[in-house]
């Protein structure tokens, strides 16, 4: 006769009581992900079976996301910067994540670069964030607790976000219902024969790419969406300039043409851009 599940033993944990920790600075969020990953390959061979008898480890990745919105004391850890910031050779900074998943496993990962990084706001809702990072070294789970935070902090809602855009003929006069910005730094992780690992032996961050949507309200005629080719003049790039509380950051770019929308519903003109040209200021450097 069968006794049923062993409750006393189950590892079931509630994951609110799990904490995240970017560069010494705690944070609140929504989902993180952070792991190493590997699978068992098993190739198509001729080997006298129907089943398969060979296999290898593949390449050890560890990746994953940290998401959710962002609150005042979060904007303030440098999160921008540890993102976007790039050394005189290109390099990008590493930080140290750490992840306590309940009440006695925690894992730690250490010189994590940013992969890629998303920024976004919708009227109506909160500020939120995404970071995809990547790493070279794991470590096994630990047995201390989670950091408790107890402090009060504000979400940054939609009414605390600025969006200004600027063509070459000046500001673009409209009012934004969302906007999405990303930036993806194309990390590719580089692997060695001869060592004793199926580890990186390092990161290199590739090309960056900087893309966004602005949806605008209305008709957004005046944008700066040419008609014709030649209009288009190399040297005047635009900018858009995303401000929350305790963060700014302005993105020099080329817009797309405007894409209206017309429903039943509310019409609204939809503007890509993509950053182009040496980004200045911080936090790009």
């Amino acid at each position: 006769m069968s006794k049923g599940p062993n409750f006393a033993t189950s590892n079931a944990a509630a994951g609110y009581m799990g904490s995240a920790s970017i560069g010494g600075v705690q944070v609140r969020f929504s989902d993180a992900n952070i792991a190493a990953k590997q699978e068992v390959e098993a190739p198509d061979l001729v080997m006298a079976d129907w089943d398969r008898d060979a296999f290898n480890y593949g390449k050890v990745d560890i990746s994953g996301s940290i998401s959710g919105p962002f609150t005042e004391d979060f904007v303030a850890g440098g999160l921008l910067s540890w993102a976007c910031a790039r050394g005189t050779c290109g390099e990008l900074t590493a930080n140290d994540v750490d992840l306590a998943y309940y009440c006695g496993k925690d894992k730690s990962f250490t010189d994590l670069l940013v992969n890629s990084f998303s920024l976004s706001c919708a009227a109506g809702d909160a500020a939120q964030f995404s970071v995809d990072v990547i790493g070279r070294s794991t470590s096994t789970f630990g047995t201390g607790d989670p950091d408790f935070k107890t402090t009060s902090e504000k979400i940054i809602t939609w009414d605390k976000v600025g969006v200004i855009a600027t063509g070459p003929s000046g500001v673009a006069d409209f009012k934004y219902s969302n906007f999405e910005l990303t930036v993806a730094n194309n990390v590719e992780p580089v692997y060695g024969i001869g060592f004793d690992s199926l580890l990186p032996l390092d990161l290199v961050p590739g090309l960056r790419n900087i893309s966004g949507t602005l949806t605008a309200i209305g008709v957004a005629d005046d944008f700066e969406g040419y008609d014709i080719w030649d209009d288009y003049t190399a040297a005047n790039d635009g900018s858009v300039a995303f401000t929350l509380p305790g963060l700014a950051i302005t993105v020099i770019c080329k817009f797309h043409r405007v894409e209206p929308t017309l429903s039943s519903g509310l019409i609204t003109s939809t503007v890509g851009f993509t950053g182009i040209g040496h980004q200045t200021g911080a936090p790009w450097s």
